[in-house]
């Protein structure tokens, strides 16, 4: 079940949030532009641009188009849609530093079918991507999440080597739930 978090407020009552691994966090000890990070509901690339002072590139990793054979956590789709996948890392061109790591699954049919041909084409990032063709979204945080270093097996996780915080969102488009993105945050490089 997917629970959602900051819909319209940036603060929690009760600073601890429960990660997906069991692992109780408090919110209130990350650093605050960390914090500002995963309750936004804007661009992140575009704050991180701004917070560090330095163009930051979206370079891709992996992108694939897949033939799904189940669900996708938040996104309304069935075995046998068309769906893409994408990793990237968000890295500051001056600085080389990975300010962040990016998965995404990408509805193709919930897409009007130019956006879909561009986010194929995996040139530039999904928010900018949308931004930039005016499409209008709304974009709802499902979960955040924290992760222990060390405690991951995920290949997009490995260049980091702190502990990680997480948020996943749903950015709906027309209405429809059609794209699903979860950004990691090493912890170190915001203190």
């Amino acid at each position: 079940m997917t629970k959602t978090f900051f819909r319209s407020s940036g603060y929690l009552p009760d600073d601890h949030i429960k990660g997906r691994s069991g692992h109780w966090f408090d919110m209130d000890a990350l650093p605050p532009f960390l914090r500002t990070l995963l309750v936004t509901d804007g661009t992140v690339t575009k704050s991180l641009e701004a917070y560090f002072w330095e163009p930051v590139d979206v370079t891709p990793l992996t992108q694939n188009k897949i033939t799904l054979q189940g669900s996708v956590e938040g996104l309304t789709v069935a075995s046998g849609d068309t769906a893409l996948r994408r990793e990237v890392s968000l890295m500051g061109r001056q600085s080389g530093r990975r300010y962040a790591g990016a998965r995404s699954f990408l509805a193709l049919n919930q897409l009007p079918n130019e956006l879909a041909e561009a986010m194929v084409t995996g040139k530039i990032g999904i928010g900018e991507l949308l931004r930039e063709k005016g499409v209008e979204t709304y974009r709802e945080i499902i979960s955040v999440d924290f992760i222990e270093r060390g405690k991951s097996n995920d290949a997009l996780l490995a260049p980091f080597k702190d502990d990680l915080v997480s948020r996943s969102y749903r950015i709906r488009v027309g209405g429809t739930p059609a794209i699903v993105v979860t950004e990691y945050f090493p912890v170190a490089l915001y203190l």
